[in-house]
């Protein structure tokens, strides 16, 4: 899976428990991203399967089973 660099950088910063976008921003350093493009990073790996969105709250995010899988492909294989 080609990720982006910013979907990569948002992805190593999700955790399993449910996040907002601006808690992401937070945890990023100043020169990885602003909140546009996290959300824009959210949204499309929400579509591809690794991000889910709480349905009962709107603007939570966590890994989804995939993308904990990804995230530690991407961590442990980082050359």
């Amino acid at each position: 899976m080609n990720l982006t660099s910013k979907q990569r950088i948002v992805l190593l910063t999700l955790t399993t428990e449910w996040q907002t976008p601006i808690q992401i921003v937070n945890e990023l350093p100043k020169a990885s991203g602003n909140l546009s493009d996290v959300q824009e990073a959210l949204k499309d790996l929400l579509r591809i399967g690794l991000v889910q969105i709480n349905p009962a709250v709107f603007g939570l995010y966590r890994l989804t089973t995939e993308g904990i899988t990804i995230k530690w492909r991407v961590t442990y294989t980082r050359g």
